[in-house]
């Protein structure tokens, strides 16, 4: 009996050693494969970085703005709910998120519209006498002043510096009683009487097509007399020069630009259409809200003056 118990008590040793054995050396396979993951990782990296440079620290802070960015995102929600808890007094309500970029229409507690927009761009411009403009949508609570159709842009001065600009070229106002040269751009005459210099210093011919406001439009007038309205919503280029057309010009309105509808919100603001629908979705406007088309209709169709605007 106790040979017998000696042996199977050997044997026992040895399968328990069989598999410890293996325990081991699949611990041993797992962990080389973990270093050699670990080796191909570090690798990977020294080439990646090898390759991009400084872009990585790129891609690094853009990954941390986005975290940010989806942090204040939550943040703003958040107290937008909280602002619509107070807002339930109103039968209906026309909600914005500028972070978002999307809006929403609001009848009791349930919202029965939404849509991507595109709101502000946040940038700033700033003229040639200092003053600063920030295309930020505005944000806080409004009302529909009025409803549209067929609505025309009249742009403020900044749409001309931002023409000029990208054309290479400086911005030139046409006043009434004045003349400007169309081939220079430079003035030519009239009130200013800075003509005959600017055509002595440069150049510009006494007999050349001048542009001049007449009876509320602006006209090119030939050397031999005769005048052209020149047409509406068209930028005016002369020589060098954007000219800046007087408000309430034709020329100083553009059509189709804002689409069929829009809901003005007063201060120069409103909803409207646009030409842009590849924009949707972004922060690219001048203060504005852009809606496509087809959404802009059944917002129209659905608003009425004085309903509640929440913009955040």
């Amino acid at each position: 009996m106790k040979f017998r118990l000696g042996f199977l008590g050997a044997w026992g040793l040895f399968a328990i050693g069989v598999l410890l054995a293996g325990v081991f050396v699949a611990a041993e396979w797992t962990n080389w494969k973990d270093r050699e993951w670990l080796r191909r990782m570090d690798t990977i990296d020294r080439m990646l970085a090898e390759r991009l440079g400084p872009r990585l620290d790129v891609l690094k802070l853009t990954a941390d703005v986005r975290a940010a960015r989806l942090q204040r995102l939550r943040s703003v929600i958040q107290q937008a709910d909280m602002k619509l808890d107070d807002s339930q007094d109103t039968d209906q309500i026309i909600v914005i998120s500028t972070a978002e970029n999307r809006l929403y229409v609001r009848r009791g507690r349930r919202t029965i519209f939404q849509a991507v927009c595109s709101t502000g761009k946040g940038t700033t411009l700033t003229d040639a006498e200092g003053r600063s403009m920030v295309f930020d949508t505005p944000t806080g609570r409004f009302k529909v002043a009025s409803k549209e159709q067929n609505p025309q842009w009249v742009p403020p001065d900044w749409h001309f510096i931002e023409e000029a600009r990208q054309k290479g070229k400086r911005v030139v106002k046409l006043r009434p009683g004045e003349k400007i040269d169309a081939a220079t751009g430079e003035p030519a005459g009239g009130r200013s009487g800075l003509g005959g210099v600017w055509r002595r210093v440069r150049g510009s011919s006494p007999r050349g097509r001048l542009l001049t406001v007449k009876n509320n439009t602006v006209v090119e007038v030939a050397p031999d007399g005769t005048e052209r309205e020149l047409p509406p919503g068209k930028v005016i280029e002369a020589g060098g020069a954007i000219v800046v057309p007087p408000m309430g010009t034709p020329q100083r309105r553009f059509g189709k630009v804002l689409g069929k509808y829009r809901l003005n919100l007063g201060g120069g603001y409103g909803i409207h259409g646009t030409l842009m629908t590849d924009q949707l979705g972004r922060s690219v406007t001048h203060g504005c809200v852009r809606l496509g088309d087809a959404d802009m209709k059944k917002l129209f169709g659905m608003a009425h003056v004085f309903d509640q605007v929440l913009i955040y």
